[in-house]
């Protein structure tokens, strides 16, 4: 009695603080304590308290024939675990087609921020989107309020993110139209390039002009870091950037590569750690991954690991590789474009594959980092929020 009555005699904001650090699926089991706890686990300041506190774990989505099934992951991870494939906890699961138009298809994940995911539906007519948090099972569609249509070789990219100081969920879409030369495909210019924004709570877009000397990879996510979006971008002159978009300003800059390559170039743009982290795949043989150890300082870039493809994984490279995360004993987790998963052994200098689920029809699996958040997508006032 003495004990439950302490518990009870709590200032809200310790209980709060307690409570945040514990796991997802024993939070919501919290909510049926009793009504107080219910009420106090559905406010701002405990999914702030618990946001500060998540860390992040893993976002699995696979498309089927009949189904698009979203899964989320926490991690293990303590440097004495063996074989990571091991370590995942279920944390919950999700049918897309629970709050998804039917007519909505091929459906992919283009981004993750503070416990939301962006999904669009992937075609030619790129208006279709949706904010998902799959821990509070609330939904929002956005609709692009100017259609259009396009096709090869117009580029449309994607990133999704929150601003710095004023905390504003936005969505980032680049669209430019290309002209190539008919024969050799070479980029030759670029006549027009428009940036669309849409901020959540706000229930439209705008669109602004943006620098029309660099052309997006259609099938690349900007990356978020530091509140700003970055894009693996290229000149006119076939010259490699990162692209920088600043959420809070809206403004647009650039970063310098660790190096230039002639030829062909397989890299891609991510977070790792905390590092904006460039993975070069080109190689038959290896995978590097450089780090901007200090970001922003394009002098602090750094080849931090090369890692073997041989025997497993060599030959012609099609595919971007994308680190995830280093375990605490080394360990790389990684996926090899949407495919599957896999991760290095730094003791064993090896690859291995990850089979933690079986598709159950061919399909295509899309991963990524995600923390998980109690944040409600009823905090953006204009939109229609829908529970599922």
């Amino acid at each position: 009695m003495y004990k439950h009555q302490f518990f009870t005699n709590l200032p809200s904001e310790i209980i709060i603080d307690i409570l945040s650090r514990l796991p997802i699926k024993t939070i919501r089991a919290c909510k049926c304590v009793c009504k107080s706890w219910l009420e106090l686990l559905e406010t701002h300041e405990f999914a702030n308290s618990h946001l500060s506190k998540s860390v992040p774990g893993l976002v699995i989505h696979q498309s089927e024939m009949w189904s698009e099934l979203i899964q989320i992951f926490e991690f293990e991870d303590e440097p004495d675990i063996e074989h990571h494939e091991l370590h995942y906890n279920p944390v919950t699961e999700i049918d897309l087609n629970a709050f998804i138009n039917p007519s909505h298809r091929s459906i992919g994940i283009e981004g993750s921020a503070n416990g939301l995911l962006f999904l669009r539906e992937i075609n030619t007519q790129p208006n279709v989107f949706y904010i998902c948090n799959p821990i509070t099972r609330e939904c929002l569609e956005l609709q692009s309020q100017e259609k259009f249509v396009y096709s090869y070789p117009t580029i449309v990219t994607y990133g999704f993110g929150v601003s710095k100081i004023t905390g504003q969920h936005k969505v980032v879409r680049i669209f430019h139209e290309c002209v190539r030369h008919p024969d050799t495909h070479a980029l030759l210019r670029i006549p027009k390039s428009e940036c669309h924004v849409y901020t959540l709570g706000t229930g439209s877009w705008r669109k602004f002009s943006c620098n029309a000397t660099f052309e997006y990879n259609c099938r690349s996510i900007g990356a978020f870091m530091n509140g700003n979006l970055h894009w693996l971008v290229s000149d006119l002159k076939g010259c490699h950037w990162i692209s920088c978009f600043d959420l809070e300003t809206e403004v647009f800059s650039k970063f310098s590569l660790p190096f230039q390559k002639s030829g062909g170039f397989l890299a891609g743009l991510f977070v790792l750690g905390d590092c904006l982290c460039l993975c070069d795949n080109t190689s038959d043989d290896e995978i590097v991954i450089w780090l901007m150890k200090e970001y922003g300082d394009e002098k602090s870039w750094r080849k931090e690991y090369v890692i073997s493809k041989v025997p497993d994984f060599a030959g012609e490279s099609y595919e971007v590789v994308r680190p995830m995360k280093v375990f605490g004993d080394g360990d790389i987790l990684m996926a090899w474009q949407d495919f599957h998963l896999f991760y290095y052994s730094s003791k064993a200098k090896t690859l291995a594959g990850i089979n933690m689920f079986e598709l159950r029809t061919p399909g295509r699996v899309d991963s990524m980092l995600h923390t998980s958040s109690f944040v409600s997508l009823k905090n953006f006032t204009m939109e229609n929020v829908i529970s599922f």
